[in-house]
């Protein structure tokens, strides 16, 4: 997402090399249920450079200050360096733990500059059942998920499956309910989109019989939803549209920032392809 962002917070008009360069912080944060919280910072890349990973690498915050707070609790997040994920570097807060229904407040402080979010983690759901299909070749099969979100309709769904030899959850890329209409039960097909260097790259969208899957499903509020509906639509219709279009992607990060802090109901269950 970060690349994304990247890319995204770059957009301008017509007329960007006479207006020039506007330095925004992206921020990449989420606390889910049960879980520590983690922000990812950086520096948008300017339009006229390329975007790779070394750019990124160069652009990354590494002294900000961050402060969490639960409204009972404060905490200065600790910066880690973790070089089995990319970007390496983040920001970890251990003694605030995410809770369903509490509203989490970040402060971040950087050059001068101090930016403000805050994100609550919706109340949770019911997994109903989880079923899979049979797919066009024998062997394949598709899953289908059911949950119950109530009659809370004002959150929606993102979801996640890990194959046992995947080294990621990798994301089935719809947002389920983005139009914040649906209560009672929501059936969602799983469709995960795996890499080239995914080891089960060859399976595609679908799941081998007998396959052991971590599925992993992430409820987030209205806010959250519209971001990542915009960040969707924006990568479906490719890198033309950051030239011309002027408009920011929702966002709850205050100025001069960009991005996300996202509050996550989370559940995650284990199934054995049928």
């Amino acid at each position: 997402m970060l690349v994304s962002i990247a890319l995204i917070s770059c957009q301008t008009d017509l007329d960007y090399v006479v207006r020039g360069y506007t330095e925004k912080i992206i921020v990449e944060g989420k606390i889910e249920s049960g879980q520590d919280p983690i922000v990812y910072l950086s520096l948008n890349i300017p339009l006229w450079q390329e975007v790779d990973s070394a750019s990124i690498i160069n652009y990354i915050i590494r002294d900000a200050k961050i402060t969490i707070s639960d409204g009972e609790k404060t905490e200065i997040m600790t910066a880690r360096w973790d070089r089995t994920n990319f970007p390496p570097h983040y920001y970890r807060a251990t003694s605030i733990k995410g809770e369903e229904g509490k509203t989490y407040s970040l402060v971040i402080e950087k050059g001068g500059y101090t930016l403000y979010a805050s994100t609550k983690i919706p109340y949770g759901f019911d997994i109903q059942d989880i079923k899979s299909k049979p797919a066009d070749v024998d062997s394949l099969r598709t899953i289908e998920l059911t949950i119950n979100a109530g009659e809370d309709s004002d959150k929606s769904y993102r979801v996640f499956s890990k194959k046992k030899k995947d080294n990621r959850f990798i994301e089935t890329p719809v947002l389920f309910n983005s139009s914040l209409t649906q209560s009672g039960n929501i059936k969602i097909d799983l469709s995960p989109v795996p890499k080239k260097k995914d080891s089960l790259f060859y399976q595609g969208r679908y799941f081998l019989k007998g396959d052991t899957v971590d599925i992993k499903i992430c409820a987030i509020d209205s806010v959250s939803t519209m971001f990542y509906k915009d960040l969707s639509m924006f990568s479906v219709k490719g890198g033309n549209i950051f030239i011309s279009e002027v408009k920011p992607l929702n966002s709850n990060i205050s100025h001069p920032g960009f991005g996300i802090w996202c509050g996550q109901a989370t559940k995650t269950v284990r199934y054995v392809v049928q």
